[in-house]
């Protein structure tokens, strides 16, 4: 049973503990939340547990089915190809300002994707690939210091956690992916727009298709 919740924000807190189920997928996709058996499991009510569970929908971590009940984001192939659809045109948007309008009238913006590129493999060496990637992505996009389009690359990247595999990063996987960040570096690094979108056209290409492949 979940320790019960005792400060003001219970939803906030429900929240956080749903998401951090989902993510983790201690609740898998395609899961059932029965509001009245996690407000007992939280030792809260039913209202900010409802709240909590809408705003998961909000981040398309949680779905309806026919306006019955709520369930984990189950993807389907389609789901997975509009995913990352947009998670291209972000990280292609994020390449192109960073090397038009931000790396060449800023040193230090210059000298901070180069620390990026050390931080994902120190975090390769130590928390793996899946962890160090996102934390790359997450970065460059964050360089463009665009809020709204932040907030929906994160959400995109909610999704992405509730059905990619940790097995699914095999070695070979790895290796090709960790090229293709190397390249996306090398590219901004050295203004070249056409590189780095050619990376990581490359690399969403590969992402999308192991995600297909691991959901069948």
């Amino acid at each position: 049973m979940e320790k019960s919740l005792q400060t003001e924000s219970l939803a906030e807190q429900a929240y956080a503990i749903l998401k951090q189920k989902i993510v983790s997928k201690q609740f898998p996709p395609g899961m059932r939340l029965i509001d009245s058996r996690l407000a007992k499991e939280f030792g809260i009510s039913r209202t900010p547990l409802r709240e909590a569970i809408r705003k998961l929908q909000e981040d398309g971590l949680v779905t309806t089915y026919l306006g019955k009940g709520y369930y984990v984001f189950q993807p389907t192939e389609k789901d997975i190809r509009e995913v990352f659809e947009v998670r291209k045109m972000i990280d292609i948007a994020a390449v192109t300002k960073l090397i038009n309008e931000i790396l060449p009238y800023d040193k230090e913006a210059y000298g901070m994707i180069e620390r990026i590129y050390d931080d994902f493999r120190t975090d390769f060496k130590k928390e793996g690939f899946i962890r160090a990637d996102e934390a790359f992505h997450d970065k460059i996009v964050l360089m463009m210091d665009n809020s709204r389009l932040y907030r929906i690359y994160k959400e995109i990247q909610n999704q992405i956690r509730t059905f990619r595999k940790k097995s699914s990063a095999d070695e070979k996987r790895i290796k090709r992916a960790f090229r293709q960040h190397e390249k996306i570096c090398a590219s901004i690094l050295g203004f070249d727009i056409k590189g780095a979108i050619e990376a990581i056209s490359e690399h969403i290409e590969a992402s999308t298709n192991e995600a297909i492949q691991d959901i069948k």
